[in-house]
């Protein structure tokens, strides 16, 4: 089921009008439980058995490790390794097999693969990661292991988020669920209004720039130089709605039902500097690379080589994680080379601009060079190979030439005008706000008068495809 689809709606209302009538903690709980097996279900019945592999071995794991001293440490290790195999095949597995052949083919030996015919299922990257990260939790013993099963599989399976994020904690969402959950007014409708902005982010505004950006890059070769780059800068602020919107509308599900998820997203094209880049895109996944393996293989500790080593590595990993492609990996690299390459530039100019204009042009010119990297690192993230990507980066440079290419109609104000709204009016608004932390006394019924004409003219100019959320691949 698909967030913007009229049987997610009717599936949605029927769940959360159940779910408080109902009385008592435990039986909400198997409520959400057994609508989350159903919500997974409508994809594919017969990955509901990965996923009730991963639970079933994350909380054997778990109860191990919280109860003997002498198998802590293999009980974590043979739970994390059966996950992460499991992941493997189902990711991973012709990746690597094609990878292997054809470097022995370049080598010189002459090797042939029989690619298994292997659907991804969805979501498989999001739930491996917050089984892994439910037993390093109880590992630290920052939380102890549940003794109900049923606990356990809520946590892994909870259905706002349980296809594209946010990726849980343990410590965090695990006390909510033996929390009674009381009915509150406002909190609800918080919940509604950040679902129904994601709903916006995704139906109207992602959804609005996909036909180009997508015409585009299937057929690279039909399109001029402008046109490829129009496109590109499309992707820029697709992925964005995309992936911000499933988020809010996430969290916003969650938030009408009594639970709280993180935020996930922090308006990341205000960004200055890839740092502050990362502390705002995906944030979940950036503090998940980070407390769970940048921080373990040692993080800032050991000297400059192995931080920068450590950096590296999280990143390449990081852009694994997304897919089985070496555009991904050359994604994540490309992240990691320009974090440690911040890291150190912000060391040599520490201190060194001073005055408001100097501080300004700075600042701004920092934006611009940011939003530019990261704009042409989207390039191997959307491109489907490696071949693709160089044509793209050939439009960019003026390098590119075909013959009889075309230039499609941009729709420029679809492309632009959403991103720079949300960016330069919200975002910047919003960051001038927390500086002076103080937040305006608005009318709510102003508000809600203002809120609810823009989301009918948002609903007006909404495409009636429904299409799928990019980060479901994953």
């Amino acid at each position: 089921m698909i967030f913007t689809s009229m049987t997610f709606f009717v599936f949605y209302a029927l769940v959360l009008g159940v779910y408080w009538l109902l009385r008592g903690q435990a039986v909400r709980v198997w409520l959400l439980l057994v609508a989350s097996q159903v919500f997974y279900a409508w994809w594919d019945w017969r990955f509901l058995f990965l996923m009730w592999f991963v639970t079933f071995v994350s909380y054997m794991g778990g109860i191990v490790v919280d109860r003997s001293e002498r198998w802590r440490k293999p009980a974590l290790i043979v739970s994390t390794v059966l996950v992460l195999a499991m992941l493997g095949v189902f990711k991973y597995f012709n990746f690597f097999v094609a990878s292997a052949v054809s470097l022995g083919n370049d080598l010189g030996f002459h090797m042939t693969s029989h690619v298994l015919d292997i659907i991804l299922p969805v979501g498989i990257s999001f739930f491996t990661f917050e089984a892994i990260s439910y037993v390093v939790d109880i590992y630290r013993r920052e939380i102890h292991a549940e003794r109900n099963i049923a606990y356990t599989a809520m946590y892994i399976s909870f259905f706002p988020h349980l296809a594209a994020g946010p990726i849980l904690r343990a410590h965090d969402f695990m006390p909510q669920l033996r929390t009674p959950k009381v009915f509150d007014g406002t909190e609800f409708l918080i919940g509604i209004k950040m679902f129904l902005i994601g709903y916006v982010y995704k139906a109207v505004f992602s959804d609005g720039v996909s036909p180009f950006v997508d015409a585009v890059y299937q057929h690279l070769s039909h399109y001029d130089n402008l046109s490829v780059v129009s496109a590109t800068v499309g992707f820029y602020a697709q992925i964005y709605f995309d992936f911000c919107g499933y988020s809010l509308m996430a969290i916003g599900m969650a938030r009408t039902f009594g639970y709280t998820l993180m935020r996930n997203f922090d308006f990341p094209y205000v960004s200055r500097n890839i740092t502050e880049f990362w502390r705002r895109w995906h944030i979940s996944l950036s503090t998940w690379l980070r407390d769970y393996l940048y921080i373990p293989l040692g993080g800032n500790r050991h000297g400059e080589w192995k931080r920068k080593r450590n950096l590296m590595l999280t990143m390449l990993l990081g852009g694994l994680w997304h897919g089985a492609s070496w555009n991904f990996v050359a994604w994540g690299g490309m992240h990691g080379v320009a974090l440690v390459v911040h890291k150190r530039f912000a060391e040599l100019t520490r201190g060194r601009i001073k005055g408001g204009v100097a501080l300004l042009l700075a600042g701004l010119v920092a934006w611009a060079v940011t939003q530019l990297f990261v704009t042409l690192t989207w390039i191997p993230f959307r491109a489907q190979t490696f071949g693709d990507s160089l044509q793209v980066l050939g439009a960019f440079t003026g390098s590119r030439e075909v013959a009889g290419a075309i230039r499609g109609p941009i729709p420029w104000a679809v492309l632009l005008a959403p991103i720079l709204l949300d960016t330069l009016v919200v975002g910047v608004a919003t960051a001038k706000l927390r500086a002076r932390r103080w937040l305006p006394q608005w009318n709510p019924l102003a508000v809600a008068a203002v809120f609810g004409l823009l989301m009918a003219l948002a609903l007006c100019l909404m495409p009636l495809k429904v299409t799928s959320f990019i980060y479901f691949q994953f």
